[in-house]
């Protein structure tokens, strides 16, 4: 029968589950939607919703097959992707995967590649972002300081010109099916054969995450472990691939009371499973976690290094993130940590414990909050605002930090520049981020100089390319000014994913003046009023 839009998400485990609220946005508005995710996340797939047919991927075979011919791979690729055209019927296609391999299968399956949303290629095989919230979440990401959305909304606004503004209560829609009956009763004889079900229940510890700087250490989870069971009878569930063996060992040897130790036992069927049958996961930043999230169970998470729980935190409500308070943190992508990861040391496993039990007695997190995890690590609860949109409020009072103002100040600038910029009246303004200006806060007064200038910039840009094609001297000034916004932004590290996004919007809309200009005047304005917000008093973190 095929489907009317194939998703394709070929990224990690975590990022799959996180596309579920989209497809349920695309269900709602009458499409049928096809998957197209990598073999090896084949299992997860009857955990999704509303996704008509699936395809996978066979990434692994494929690269193989280059070692014995590339010939040979690239015509089991385009065999691949042709047999998919066929059996799809041609269906529009929505690629969240910004990586070149992904876009050029985007290209070979796509039947107009000019009409794909998300990340694809041109004609000329350049890489092309196709909808203004495709191209901002192309560049947000790749700054720590430059990612006020979560992931999951970013996901969901690149289908904009599918479904329209999303449902406010969009939120409720990350729900995953529940595991089968026999991933269930797998469950329940797993925690059977560790003993008499405990009077507190079970909480499930993910004691792993993709690398290692990113792990709250084995042994704090054993501490945590161990004042569950003698404080209320809770036995802590070990989870994780058999990669994650060692963790389990660790957390063993520093053990003193009762748990189960499913790590390497699972597929994710059985995963989902054993989450089910928890009242709570502790988890460092995961796909067990947004696994966690999508079957409502709720979460208490850790962030370190570059991960942060404004973009990748749980798409749940009254979920728990905890981030060390260290100026810091979230450090920056690639870059070797000056402080020996001292950041891992945080929060201790008392603090935590406290916070834990408090919150398993009453369903809220500020009946175990102390002072002592206060000073530790920023606290953060997970909810949605009045538009549906993913946010944090913080608990242990770190909302009037640089940071903080910082990202809810961009949070609310692109809300109302992309809306400006896509035609559709602006929202943001309904629930204004706080007023950095009115913050006594360090000098940010080359941030204010770099929007300033920049709008001069653009203004500049409006008035040569009103006259580009009557002159050839307004052509070649309109391109210097273009490069010289370029550097501008560049050289403001807080105001990279403006560049950026300046970079692909110039790239995008640049083919017609007649699309281009209304964007200038609508970007200098609201840099203006991004600069004029900020103040001369106003400091923008270091990114």
């Amino acid at each position: 029968m095929g489907v009317d839009v194939l998703v394709c998400n070929l990224t990690r485990f975590g990022d799959l589950l996180q596309s579920q609220p989209l497809i349920s946005d695309l269900a709602a508005a009458g499409r049928r939607v096809g998957l197209l995710c990598l073999e090896n996340f084949a299992s997860a797939t009857p955990l999704l919703r509303h996704v008509d047919q699936v395809w996978t991927l066979p990434g692994a075979r494929l690269m193989a097959g280059l070692d014995r011919s590339w010939q040979g791979a690239c015509a089991d690729l385009i065999g691949f992707a042709r047999k998919l055209r066929a059996e799809a019927g041609e269906p529009l296609i929505l690629n969240l995967t910004p990586s070149l391999p992904a876009r050029l299968l985007t290209r070979l399956l796509a039947a107009r590649p000019e009409e794909t949303l998300g990340f694809g290629l041109d004609a000329e095989g350049f890489g092309v972002n196709h909808g203004l919230w495709a191209t901002f979440l192309g560049v947000a990401t790749r700054r720590r300081l430059n990612a006020p959305f979560n992931v999951v909304d970013m996901f969901r606004m690149t289908a904009l010109p599918l479904i329209g503004r999303p449902d406010p209560q969009g939120g409720s829609r990350f729900s995953l099916r529940e595991p089968a009956p026999e991933a269930l009763a797998w469950a329940d004889a797993c925690l059977a054969a560790a003993g008499e079900a405990p009077a507190g229940g079970h909480v499930a510890f993910q004691l792993g995450a993709s690398e290692t700087r990113r792990q709250w250490p084995a042994e704090r989870f054993a501490a945590l472990g161990d004042r569950l069971w003698s404080e209320a009878r809770i036995r802590p569930v070990l989870l994780g691939s058999a990669a994650e063996a060692p963790l389990a060992e660790a957390y063993g040897r520093a053990a003193r009371h009762p748990f189960v130790n499913a790590v390497g036992a699972t597929d994710i069927p059985k995963l989902a499973a054993l989450l089910r049958r928890s009242r709570l996961l502790v988890t460092n930043d995961t796909g067990t976690m947004h696994l966690a999230a999508g079957l409502g169970v709720p979460s208490l998470a850790f962030f370190f290094a570059t991960a942060q729980p404004w973009d990748t935190g749980p798409y749940l409500a009254g979920c728990c993130c905890l981030e060390p308070a260290l100026d810091c943190h979230p450090c920056g992508f690639g870059q070797a940590c000056p402080r020996d990861e001292m950041c891992r040391s945080l929060p201790e496993a008392g603090p935590v414990a406290r916070l834990a039990l408090g919150y398993l007695a009453s369903g809220r997190w500020q009946e175990g909050l102390s002072p002592e995890l206060c000073s530790q690590v920023r606290v953060w609860e997970t909810g949605f605002d009045a538009e549906g949109f993913a946010t944090v409020t913080s608990l242990s009072g770190h909302e009037a930090e640089s940071r903080s103002l910082w990202l809810a100040e961009l949070r609310q600038f692109w809300r109302q520049l992309l809306d400006d910029l896509g035609g559709a009246p602006s929202k943001g303004a309904e629930a204004p981020a706080p007023m950095l200006s009115e913050t006594p806060l360090a000098d940010a007064a080359s941030a204010v100089a770099a929007l300033t200038q920049g709008a001069t910039l653009l203004d500049a840009l409006s008035a040569a390319g009103a006259l580009t094609g009557r002159s050839a001297q307004a052509g070649q000034l309109f391109l210097r000014n273009c490069e010289r916004l370029q550097q501008v932004l560049d050289a403001s590290p807080p105001l990279a994913s403006l560049g950026a996004f300046w970079r692909e919007l110039r790239e995008t809309r640049g083919g017609g003046m007649d699309e281009l200009l209304p964007s200038l005047a609508v970007l200098a304005r609201h840099m203006r009023g991004l600069a004029a917000r900020l103040g001369p008093a106003a400091a923008v973190p270091a990114a």
